[in-house]
């Protein structure tokens, strides 16, 4: 619960506008702006030491390589993080909602870039997944993404989660 308090009142200062609590509440909204310093990858963001995990979904890691439909290997997860970056261009201050802490103290945010959910738009792009285990919301644009066979859905590839249990 400390570690919880900690983070939270971390992001008050990592955030662009003030928190949303009035002189009598004790609670705090914790939705606004939140300066991205550096994008780690496809769904992995720092604002500051804050280490902000994109809610929703599961990407690539950095080192991960994916298959063409023809069976050449190709770094999807660079590519991931580039499309993240490309999303996030020009917005380097996302209005993001706290959606939980996980485990490793990192904020579960859904973030969006304008008017751009960013969780759903590199899911859509193929290069992240929905993580169904923890959500349902990307669900149909992951489908979308596959159907079109755009990103790791061109060819063979082992899902983040499994990725990661292998390396």
């Amino acid at each position: 619960m400390f570690r919880r308090a900690l983070l939270i009142l971390a992001l008050g200062h990592a955030c662009v506008s003030p928190l949303q609590a009035g002189p009598k509440e004790a609670s705090f909204d914790l939705s606004g702006l939140v300066k991205i310093t550096r994008v780690v990858d496809g769904d992995s963001l720092r604002s500051g030491p804050l280490k902000i995990r994109v809610h929703g979904i599961d990407a690539p890691e950095r080192k991960q390589r994916c298959k063409t439909a023809a069976g050449k290997d190709w770094d999807c997860g660079v590519a991931a993080t580039k499309a993240m970056q490309a999303i996030i261009q020009g917005s380097p201050e996302l209005l993001c909602k706290l959606v939980d802490v996980d485990r490793y103290g990192r904020l579960i945010m859904r973030c969006l870039a304008g008017d751009t959910d960013i969780g759903e738009a590199i899911v859509e792009q193929g290069l992240a997944m929905a993580y169904r285990r923890y959500s349902q919301d990307y669900v149909t644009a992951e489908q979308n993404a596959e159907r079109a066979k755009r990103g790791i859905w061109q060819g063979p590839f082992d899902a983040p989660w499994d990725w990661r249990k292998k390396n």
